[in-house]
């Protein structure tokens, strides 16, 4: 396999590529989710069931047109392949079809290498082949993509519903634990660690099997107080850090959840640093060059996993690792499982309802429930309820697969109470077709979206200070016609990127310390740029006239904007929005390019159930509920209005931090 190839699986990977205008849009996917057969020996290979026998359709959008996929199966193996590309452009994408068709026979699995020359079809080929292989395998489609009814307007869907009535006749097998953990991700895995660290007896479930799902950590988490930080003498100081986070969320945010990340999140990353060292991965601060006077705070928080060292079969990986080092300790790990109802009895919660392909089954859990279930991002009509503001930004939806809010309703059912204010992760990288005015249904990832060239709106106007969080531009749109604006850069773009010296994710170089980008300049280069081009959405002109013709935008005032924007780049001051001189550029070298953009890439929701200090779900009297935690994207009390981005890994590391402490503190009651 290429080491091209290798990037852009691990990146697509990390990226929790799930939602359907994600697949859609540059063909990225996870793997597929495939049930772990019964461990049983059985006498015959006809026992050992796969699929439910028939034939299975589903299609992705490719290139020019619709890629459709059409499996025939038995009950374990996949007979008769078809992979339609007659849309698709001729000499490149039309003949995948037939060697993928093939590849498929031959694996087995949705595990087919990509034709080389037509990637985007090839990846549509592998999006509608993982849906042919989750119909078969009876998987609910809509807990990997979040298709909702879409028949309930916003503020009138009633996405709560009512609390399941499941009777203990209905239960086909009971566990007993003393601290149940529910969600295999980012908090969940670290949750169980402790838990089981702690001496307690402790059962991990996730609704997904092992290889699909919440088998992933977030790449990036951030913290206060790492051993890293105090020897690279670049520990930021808590208060700022405070502040920031406080200011962002409008005040919204409890600052005594503020100071519990502060206090345990460095202790939470070395922990974390030593597991991953134990399995020969650096985990490694990341130290940025603060020389610069900015606009906007950053500090130094962000500590990411060093993908060079995890291989080829990194996906899930760092998870797997502290999965077997927990099992080690003695915790068990149900896949398949799916919450269904937590159970009371009188004022505290003891266990709860699940779902399992073979019925209900029912946890007994006498010290603990830790509910780590992530957000509601898949969930359109909780969407539409609470957040319409959010679903106008979406242009792609990056979700984890299974994000629908199963755990918030669990607990509200349970008498928890839910931030009233809500809010979400959408960060400025959504591409557009330049004949496109809007988000799209099926929108495309543009990275470079974030990097601060200049912005202008369809009028050829400049309409903000381009450096700043992701999302505020995205707010900032909501003025604009079709909330619509265009990004150019010209020849020089590169070498622009490198002194604008972007923070977190959107950074394309290795940081100052050397700790390598999460998305490098050579990834984004020789598998994105290319694409974005070849597909139009991109555009190329000799004349800054020509770019603007391209763009759909009026010539003469675009002209204008440009001369002013270079001539603030020669003054090295930016009179008209005050960004930052190191981030201004010049638009004088031949090619210029650029992009029509609208919307964000949607990760996941930031509001959930109010929790206190100890991780403790809070009812409606802000009382807490003995024996419910709730941490990572379910758990609120933390976020409100915007993601304070510039603070790289700051949900990722209040997930793992939370985590842990739920976890700790439910094994010692």
């Amino acid at each position: 396999m290429n080491e091209k190839k290798k990037t852009l699986s691990r990146r697509d990977f990390l990226r929790g590529a799930a939602g359907t205008a994600g697949i859609a849009a540059l063909g990225m996917l996870t793997a597929c989710g495939e049930k772990t057969p019964d461990p049983t020996p059985t006498p015959t290979p006809e026992v050992n069931k796969i699929y439910t026998p028939g034939e299975y359709t589903a299609s992705a959008q490719g290139m020019e047109s619709l890629v459709t996929v059409t499996i025939k199966v038995d009950e374990s193996k996949i007979l008769e392949a078809a992979v339609d590309t007659a849309g698709e452009t001729e000499g490149l994408g039309k003949p995948v079809g037939e060697k993928m068709a093939a590849q498929i026979l031959e694996k087995q699995s949705i595990e087919v290498d990509s034709v080389s020359g037509a990637t985007v079809t090839s990846k549509a080929a592998k999006a509608a082949l993982e849906d042919c292989i989750a119909q078969a395998k009876g998987v609910d489609v809509s807990l990997i993509r979040g298709e909702g009814d879409g028949k309930q307007e916003a503020g009138t869907a009633d996405w709560l519903g009512s609390a399941p009535e499941i009777k203990d006749s209905d239960v086909v097998k009971t566990y007993d634990t003393e601290v149940l953990v529910i969600g295999a991700g980012t908090a969940g895995v670290f949750a169980a660690c402790a838990a089981v660290e702690e001496g307690a007896k402790a059962i991990l479930i996730e609704k997904f099997g092992e290889d699909y799902g919440g088998s992933g950590i977030r790449d990036t988490l951030a913290a206060i107080g790492s051993k890293q930080q105090i020897e690279n003498k670049d520990n930021p100081d808590r208060f700022d850090v405070f502040t920031e986070m406080y200011r962002q969320s409008n005040g919204y945010a409890d600052q005594r959840l503020f100071k519990v990340w502060a206090d345990y999140s460095g202790e939470t990353i070395d922990w974390y640093t030593e597991r991953m060292a134990e399995a020969g991965f650096r985990f490694l601060h990341e130290v940025d060059d603060h020389s610069h006077t900015v606009r906007y705070p950053v500090y130094d928080v962000g500590h990411s996993i060093q993908f060079s060292d995890l291989g080829d079969d990194y996906e899930g990986k760092t998870a797997r690792v502290l999965k077997d080092y927990a099992k080690g300790l003695g915790l068990e790990v149900h896949y398949d499982t799916s919450l269904v109802e937590l159970i009371k009895e009188g004022d505290k919660v003891t266990g709860i309802y699940a779902k399992t392909n073979d019925g209900y089954v029912r946890y007994n859990a006498s010290k603990g429930v830790i509910v780590c279930t992530g957000g509601y991002s898949l969930n359109m009509d909780m969407l539409k309820a609470l957040q319409p503001e959010t679903v106008k930004m979406i242009n792609i939806n990056y979700s984890y697969p299974g994000s629908l809010g199963d755990g918030i309703k669990a607990c509200l059912w349970a008498g928890a109470a839910m931030d009233e204010s809500h809010s979400s992760m959408l960060f400025d990288r959504g591409g557009i077709m330049p004949d496109q005015v809007g988000p799209q249904p099926e929108g495309v990832l543009f990275w470079m979206g974030s990097q601060p060239f200049l912005k202008v709106d369809l009028n050829g106007k400049r309409f903000t200070n381009e450096s700043g969080c992701y999302d505020h531009i995205l707010h900032d749109a909501f003025n604009l016609p079709g909330m619509t604006y265009a990004m150019v850069w010209d020849a020089n773009y590169i070498k622009d990127m490198e002194r604008f010296d972007s923070h977190g994710c959107s950074r394309m170089f290795p940081h100052a310390n050397g700790a390598e980008a999460v998305w490098p300049l050579e990834f984004n280069e020789g598998v994105f740029m290319p694409q974005y081009r070849e597909m139009g959405l991109v555009v190329k002109a000799d004349t800054i006239e020509e770019l603007a013709q391209k763009l759909g935008l009026p010539a003469e005032q675009f002209k204008a904007t440009v001369d002013r924007y270079n001539e603030l780049y020669d003054k090295q001051v930016d009179e008209d929005f005050g960004k930052e001189a190191y981030r201004l550029s010049e638009m004088r070298t031949a090619p210029f390019e650029g992009v029509r953009m609208s919307g964000g890439y949607f990760i996941c929701t930031l509001d959930g159930i109010k929790i206190d200090e100890n991780m403790n779900a809070l009812d409606a009297q802000g009382k807490p509920i003995e024996g419910l935690y709730v941490a990572g994207d379910c758990s609120g009390s933390y976020f409100d209005g915007s993601y304070p981005n510039l603070l790289a890994g700051c949900a990722a590391g209040r997930s793992v931090t939370f985590g842990r402490r739920a976890g700790k503190l439910a094994a010692q009651r």
